[in-house]
């Protein structure tokens, strides 16, 4: 008897259970699909935001060749930054932001390491940057990170010879 009572409430208690654990599977696989598509914007976004900031650069710190180079006043002027020693202490995280894009070619590595200034902005060991937009009120982000991010792209190639166009 009260092996039927536990089969009349039991098995339908069971199949409840797994309709609302195949719902929350559902509703999980949803949220991946929209959490995917809204990274793949964000990236479209990023990548646009970084190739128009590119167009900023400062002509004295930069060659506009193919590709862009650093001129000596680029280096002088990361140099008296602090920049080439704020890289030199930090060189993991810069170089793992650019791995996290997956660069597969030169061109990627460049975008990818401009957009690292942006993404790495708000780290301590980067505050510097602010103090320096806010005394120098002809700079700010869009005008300097290409030239940092020509700075942490050279980095990166030397690190990753295999990257070869």
């Amino acid at each position: 008897m009260i092996q039927t009572i536990i089969n009349y409430i039991g098995i339908p208690i069971i199949v409840a259970a797994l309709i609302f654990i195949g719902r929350r599977l559902q509703v999980l696989d949803e949220l991946k699909n929209t959490s995917e598509t809204i990274k793949h914007n964000v990236k479209v976004v990023s990548d646009f935001l970084t190739k128009k900031s590119t167009l900023k650069f400062d002509p004295t710190e930069l060659k506009n060749y193919s590709p862009l180079a650093l001129t000596p006043q680029g280096n002088d002027f990361i140099a008296k930054l602090g920049f080439d020693n704020v890289f030199k202490d930090n060189k993991s995280d810069f170089l793992k932001c650019v791995d996290d894009e997956k660069p597969k070619l030169k061109y990627d590595v460049e975008l990818a390491a401009i957009k690292t200034i942006n993404l790495l902005s708000d780290k301590p060991y980067m505050e510097f940057l602010k103090v320096f937009f806010y005394n120098t009120p002809n700079r700010n982000m869009d005008n300097t990170a290409p030239t940092l991010g020509v700075y942490v792209r050279d980095e990166y190639l030397k690190e990753h010879p295999e990257i070869t166009q």
